[in-house]
């Protein structure tokens, strides 16, 4: 893939992708000044959230920014969340009160792989609608990803990836983490063979500051391992997560972690981290230039 979209086989490029777009105001306002400050590339758009649909009416008029879907198939226990589509074709997603369940182990072990096929379609559609052109999947909080019953939905989503020509945040470097048991790469590893066979293009690599990292360091910790990990980077296409908001009532009723989520705008915009990924000669792409490649190879 780098040598297709005019790399060399020794380049590293990275797509700096914004989590969570709508979850919150505050959210929405740090992603959008980010993308306005070039300190992100791309975002992901979590459709039943309370703030998506002011998100959606601000990014439609922003036809630069690419933003795909953050699939969203469990709540927040402070913000519960209701599927997009009709509840009574997807209950097996919700619990008795029509929410979503607050764990992706809940859901992960009570959902039918239809019925996530229907929801995540639903919204896709809603986000269209709204006037976003989606340029990949991927999965808030990991809850098609078989994490907690090596029982994933992967191959629903791929088949979905087909129809709308859309890759899915699925590293291949994923094969080599530690913390995986032998039996989930065993999964991951047909469920990339898979999106291979179908055209569907993946990555490399995932990396970024944990969502829960440690502030013990304060700013100047989090920035050290931040650029860190920038210059530990091997050749090929690395995804860094990062999730940012501003801090506001709202943020503090959704996380703790909402110094952390402050902390990230501030880290993505430090003239340092950007003159640091000059000095390491980053590339920086967005999903949106691995999804029009995926669409020339359909064509």
């Amino acid at each position: 893939m780098l040598q297709e979209l005019g790399f060399s086989p020794n380049d590293r490029v990275i797509i700096i992708n914004a989590d969570d777009l709508g979850v919150t105001r505050s959210t929405n306002q740090a992603i959008l000044q980010m993308f306005q400050s070039h300190a992100i590339t791309s975002t992901s758009l979590m459709v039943p959230a309370d703030a998506a649909y002011e998100a959606a009416q601000q990014c439609s008029r922003i036809h630069t920014l690419s933003v795909g879907i953050h699939i969203t198939l469990t709540s927040h226990k402070s913000r519960r969340y209701k599927p997009i589509t009709t509840q009574e074709k997807v209950l097996s997603l919700t619990d008795e009160q029509g929410y979503f369940y607050d764990e992706a182990s809940d859901f992960e072990k009570f959902a039918d792989p239809a019925e996530v096929k229907i929801e995540v379609e639903a919204q896709i559609q809603r986000a269209i609608s709204l006037g976003i052109d989606p340029t990949h999947l991927d999965s808030h909080a990991g809850s098609v990803l078989g994490l907690y019953h090596n029982r994933d939905f992967l191959e629903v989503i791929l088949e979905l990836c087909v129809k709308y020509a859309l890759p899915f945040c699925l590293p291949i470097r994923i094969l080599e983490h530690p913390n995986f048991s032998s039996e989930q790469k065993h999964l991951f590893s047909q469920r990339i063979r898979l999106a291979n066979q179908l055209g569907i293009l993946c990555i490399d690599d995932l990396a970024g500051l944990d969502y829960h990292f440690s502030s013990d360091g304060g700013y100047e910790g989090a920035k050290r391992d931040l650029i860190n990990q920038m210059n530990d980077l091997k050749p090929g296409i690395t995804q860094f997560t990062t999730h940012p908001a501003f801090i506001s009532d709202e943020l503090k009723e959704l996380t703790p972690y909402d110094e952390n989520r402050e902390m990230e705008v501030q880290l993505y915009n430090d003239p340092d981290v950007k003159d640091q990924m000059k000095r390491q000669n980053l590339k920086l792409i967005s999903w949106k230039t691995i999804r029009d490649l995926q669409r020339k190879g359909d064509s």
